[in-house]
């Protein structure tokens, strides 16, 4: 089964260690495997290894290609 977390992309860590902020766009990422879904452009993944794919959106929004690749759904 793939372990699929949410991640977000940035540009790179916050200094002052804000939270993120809850209009960021949620990514699949897996995090046995190391590689997320798809490849980005610019930045870094952050991994939100407490918010899982399926379940974690917390009012976030899900990855149009993320969704479209792997589905909503655990894969098992």
């Amino acid at each position: 089964m793939t372990n699929w977390r949410v991640a977000v992309e940035t540009r790179g860590p916050d200094p002052a260690g804000r939270a993120v902020p809850q209009t960021v766009i949620g990514h699949a990422y897996d995090v046995d495997a190391g590689e997320a879904a798809h490849p980005i452009t610019q930045g870094t993944y952050l991994v939100r290894a407490d918010h899982e794919w399926t379940t974690g959106f917390l009012g976030w929004e899900r990855c149009e290609e993320c969704t479209k690749k792997i589905g909503r759904r655990p894969t098992n």
